[in-house]
């Protein structure tokens, strides 16, 4: 996936993640995040989009796919995609 690709697909991830109501914010990490609520951890995975993209634009692509990676696996986890899902957006979005 080029850089392009990858800020159309997170833009698309906290634009759902927005429509349910969960506005970006930032976890503390000082402390664990198995204590935190869903909706905390669907913020952060929303914050994580913006800074995605802000990472590309950086050119900090290493850091951007890792992040990139961390993000679909929360939206796994929490359910808001299934895998297959995930997978097929990357691809559409490869194919054009």
């Amino acid at each position: 996936m080029t850089d392009a690709q990858v800020k159309q697909v997170v833009k698309a991830y906290q634009e759902r993640l927005e429509r349910e109501g969960y506005r970006p914010a930032q976890i503390d990490f000082d402390r664990t995040t198995a204590s935190f609520p869903r909706s905390r951890q669907l913020e952060h995975a929303a914050w994580m989009c913006s800074e995605i993209q802000k990472a590309l634009d950086l050119g900090e692509r290493e850091r951007a796919m890792r992040w990139f990676g961390f993000t679909q696996g929360v939206l796994w986890a929490h359910g808001i995609y299934a895998v297959n899902e995930l997978r097929e957006q990357n691809r559409a979005v490869v194919r054009g």
